[in-house]
């Protein structure tokens, strides 16, 4: 059973994101963008009160071969929209992500971890309410000033 990256605990399998927009039919006009975009969206709809995680390891038996085949390079390209969202460079290889999406309460956030090594991959979402207050994020690129405003006070420079 895969677990948490840092928590240890176990999957929610009554309602898993990843697996469910990984494992799903794919569109003659797919791309890992639009893929990635699908995913943060099933995240961000969750209701407020279903503050649960969704977790995908690449080396849970229940994973398809297509979800198997597309989890690296979704993991990159999200670690890479992380980074372009709050303006940093991106760490391709694990750390901390967030977005801020349109869920259905208003602006929500998803955040999350991800390991993106060879027999190591892993990622954890979950939403959020309330900005993140510490991520990794803030200190991967010197120039912080596309972070948002509610980030600014874990940045040692204060922006």
């Amino acid at each position: 059973m895969a677990h948490s990256l840092k928590t240890g605990n176990p999957t929610v399998t009554a309602v898993n994101s990843i697996a469910a927009v990984l494992g799903a039919p794919l569109n003659p006009d797919w791309t890992v963008e639009g893929l990635a975009e699908q995913l943060l969206g099933a995240i961000a709809a969750q209701a407020p009160g279903d503050a649960l995680e969704s977790l995908v390891d690449a080396e849970d038996s229940e994973l398809d071969r297509q979800s198997r085949r597309l989890l690296r390079p979704l993991l990159a390209c999200l670690a890479t929209k992380s980074a372009a969202e709050f303006g940093t460079q991106p760490s391709l290889y694990g750390g901390s992500l967030a977005f801020q999406r349109s869920g259905s309460d208003g602006p929500v956030w998803v955040l999350g971890e991800f390991e993106n090594r060879p027999g190591n991959l892993r990622l954890a979402l979950r939403r959020s309410a309330v900005p993140p207050t510490s991520l990794e994020v803030c200190g991967m690129s010197p120039g912080h000033s596309n972070a948002p405003p509610e980030l600014l006070d874990c940045l040692p420079d204060g922006g």
